[in-house]
């Protein structure tokens, strides 16, 4: 049987490189993932080949990859139902198989051999499960980003890999209005235009948190502070500590579709016992209330008049440390930055959208190290009026 595949530059990387290990990089929709999984097809096909493809959520793998997958199946004219076990995200073909797996379960990453490799949207994926999952593969490691990763990231700093970048102009698949659209944000957006559509990475000039990375944490543990998610929002757990002029930061939890019974599980598994307290978004009550009645000292955020600015200006009044393995706040505090107003200037509010783990932070951070919050418990008079 003989197929014809129409694909984009991608494939032929994939064709001529040299290193064991490429990276992708490509702007906003450059086709760089479809063609990777049409050369793992391929790869399936012409041998015997224990292929796995890895993202960091189950979700997230049927939702992008497994979509994709079963789509260029079906117009290749390959596409047997039978061949594919849903419950186990397993397509068969002959000898070769490729499995669909996430990173939710660190321990089950230990026993996955393989002889090709391809992690998806690699910068959302932490460094120990990638390590875990590298050093199980004989053949091919394939890694596909966007170019929004921070320069703290172990995929930026990875070495002896082929990086090739793409971009939509590489995509002659796209439509004209896709294309016009990418292609105004020259004018409407630079850094947008500089990422999106020219696949570079671009300095964050607007940052809102000036950081450092840390191996280890060198102060006292003062509270967590929990922000809750679900489908498309993640749930973010961080632990603040404090050494003198300096805020320790670690990301604990960082995952969409939990319930209160998973938070609940997760929060035992941390061993959180109930005199540490743990500062939660007020917008969630029922949750809040849930939590507590398990065991944990869960709390509502004040929140007064203009409350992201001031939990950041608590936060900015220490230097900030960040644990290397936080990877997902790293990446969030590198992207947190100021909005630009219609002019062109830099305001004074910043951006929301990828916060998740920040807002966790700062809600800890200004309940339990406001100038007000030190201060509880105390109450200062004089008594130098009255003194003859």
């Amino acid at each position: 049987m003989n197929l014809e595949i129409n694909t984009t530059i991608t494939f032929e990387h994939l064709l001529d490189a040299k290193n064991r290990v490429t990276q992708h990089i490509g702007g906003t929709r450059s086709g760089k993932t479809y063609a990777i999984l049409q050369y793992l097809i391929v790869k399936a096909i012409e041998g015997t080949e224990t292929i796995t493809v890895v993202r960091k959520t189950i979700p997230s793998l049927k939702r992008t990859v497994i979509k994709d997958f079963t789509d260029i199946l079906k117009s290749l004219g390959i596409w047997i139902e039978d061949d594919y076990n849903a419950t186990d995200r397993i397509w068969k073909y002959g000898d070769s198989i490729i499995q669909f797996v996430s990173t939710d379960d660190a321990e089950k990453l230990r026993g996955i051999k393989s002889t090709i490799l391809f992690l998806e949207e690699c910068s959302e994926i932490d460094e120990e499960s990638a390590f875990q999952l590298m050093i199980r593969t004989t053949g091919r490691i394939i890694m596909a980003l966007n170019p929004t990763v921070s320069p703290y990231h172990w995929v930026r700093k990875l070495q002896d890999c082929e990086r090739f970048v793409t971009t939509y102009r590489d995509n002659s698949f796209l439509e004209p209005t896709i294309v016009k659209a990418i292609e105004d944000l020259q004018y409407t957006n630079e850094k947008k235009w500089k990422i999106y559509g020219k696949g570079e990475y671009a300095a964050n000039d607007k940052a809102v948190f000036e950081f450092e990375l840390c191996d280890s944490i060198d102060g006292d543990f003062i509270c967590f502070g929990f922000d809750a998610g679900y489908s498309n929002d993640p749930a973010s757990l961080v632990a603040v500590y404090k050494g003198g002029d300096t805020l320790y930061l670690e990301e604990l939890i960082y995952e969409t579709g939990l319930v209160t019974n998973d938070i609940i599980k997760k929060f035992r598994k941390l061993e959180i016992d109930k005199n540490q307290t743990i500062w939660c978004d007020s917008s969630e009550p029922r949750l809040i209330e849930e939590l507590y009645r398990s065991g944990f000292n869960t709390k509502p955020v004040v929140k007064g008049k203009d409350s992201i600015n001031f939990g950041i200006s608590v936060m900015k009044n220490y230097k900030i440390k960040i644990l290397k393995t936080s990877q997902n706040l790293i990446n969030e505090m590198y992207a947190y930055q100021y909005e630009t107003d219609k002019h062109g200037y830099v305001t004074d509010r910043p951006e929301g959208g990828l916060d998740h783990a920040i807002d966790a932070a700062r809600y800890g951070c200004m309940m339990s190290l406001s100038q007000k919050a030190q201060a509880k418990g105390t109450y200062a008079i004089s008594i130098g009026k009255y003194r003859y």
